[in-house]
């Protein structure tokens, strides 16, 4: 026990085997070799046994032995209050867990970043095709996130992958709705199906944002939704206004009494938690191949922007806060440019009558 000199391919070296005693526990031994002096075996033992007795050494243990399997575990309680959508991110951590969860989070390099991507570039999603580097971005991300709070909380000095690059690859879809297409949905939907999906279609609200409606937020005299913060992604209020033909049949619908859901599951009698199942049947019915939930959003934006609708009041209407956001659901195809330029032809045409019934100069003023 203490420290112990031995020899070692023919080099005299220096070990530490000493007991640490727990300020509250039994003790714990420890054995350190490979030490170049004795001097220095000396001054380890000594911070050793003072580290211990301050309770810092095993701090320092704990750290370095949790797992990221525990962190994420750590962070999930957060998560699951924080956000609202946390049964997505808890699919991500699944595969996180499946992956990484044995290694040491202080053992985390950026290079078990670059292998996890390459290992679930290899498997397959729900739609048959690999995960996009959009999901793989936000995987990361919720990673570096349950990192980040374990340094908060103390458990890590700090975050070993802070510096992992995301791969922020364009992921912009471009599909877009049209009244004959959203009819064919319609039509080819179950009956309890039929309501939220021209929710989402005359509204813009998001999918968990139609299928968590409660009847107090709806007015229908004043043809009114409204959202408070805590139901919005963005936790911003919004009002929402309602089309006549979604009040009619919001109308239509059984009324319930204050936090009641809207549209209620009709198996649980609760708000629909996973409508997938049922979506993706109308979308096969229909013969609208690759269509998603959330393409009715965009819809939304992009039908209301060519109404002529301005811009800013589009946001307002689909609680879009940064330009930056709204310009990946505002679709631009080619019939925005040929408008545009027969726009801009008309114009011209107007700018030379008036220019020849004036008889102004119609030469470019020149620079000073």
């Amino acid at each position: 026990m203490g420290v112990r000199k031995y020899q070692s391919y023919g080099r005299t070296l220096w070990k530490v085997d000493a007991w640490l005693v727990r300020p509250d526990g039994p003790p714990i031994r420890l054995r350190q070799s490979k030490i170049p002096t004795r001097e220095q075996a000396v001054a380890l033992e000594a911070k050793l046994k003072t580290d211990a007795f301050e309770g810092q050494f095993f701090e320092r243990h704990r750290m370095a032995t949790e797992t990221t399997a525990e962190l994420l575990t750590q962070y999930e309680k957060l998560g699951a209050q924080e956000n609202r959508a946390w049964s997505t991110e808890s699919g991500r951590a699944a595969h996180l867990r499946r992956h990484l969860g044995q290694v040491r989070a202080s053992a985390l390099t950026v290079r078990h970043v670059e292998e996890y991507r390459v290992r679930r570039s290899t498997e397959k999603t729900q739609r048959g095709g690999p995960p996009s580097p959009a999901t793989l971005d936000r995987e990361v991300e919720l990673l570096k996130r349950a990192l980040n709070h374990a340094v908060r909380l103390g458990t890590l000095r700090h975050n070993p992958i802070a510096e992992a690059r995301l791969l922020r690859r364009p992921n912009v879809r471009r599909m877009v709705v049209d009244e004959e297409m959203f009819g064919r949905l319609f039509e080819a939907s179950e009956e309890p199906l039929r309501p939220i999906l021209l929710a989402a279609f005359d509204t813009g609200m998001r999918k968990r944002e139609v299928l968590d409606l409660r009847w107090e937020q709806v007015d229908l005299r004043s043809g009114t939704i409204t959202l408070a913060p805590q139901d919005t992604k963005s936790e911003a209020p919004r009002l929402v206004m309602l089309t006549a033909r979604l009040a009619g049949t919001l109308k239509a619908l059984p009324r319930g009494i204050g936090a009641a859901p809207v549209f209620p599951n009709p198996k649980t009698g609760r708000a629909w938690e996973d409508l997938r199942r049922s979506f993706r049947a109308a979308v096969r019915k229909a013969k609208l191949h690759g269509l998603w939930f959330h393409d009715l959003r965009r819809s939304f934006v992009t039908r209301a922007r060519k109404a002529g609708i301005p811009e800013s009041v589009v946001m307002r209407m689909s609680g879009h806060k940064t330009r930056a956001v709204f310009d990946r659901y505002n679709v631009v195809d080619e019939s925005d440019l040929r408008i545009a330029a027969r726009t801009l032809e008309n114009h011209g045409r107007v700018l030379d009558t008036v220019t020849v019934s004036e008889g102004k100069n119609t030469k470019a003023p020149q620079p000073n």
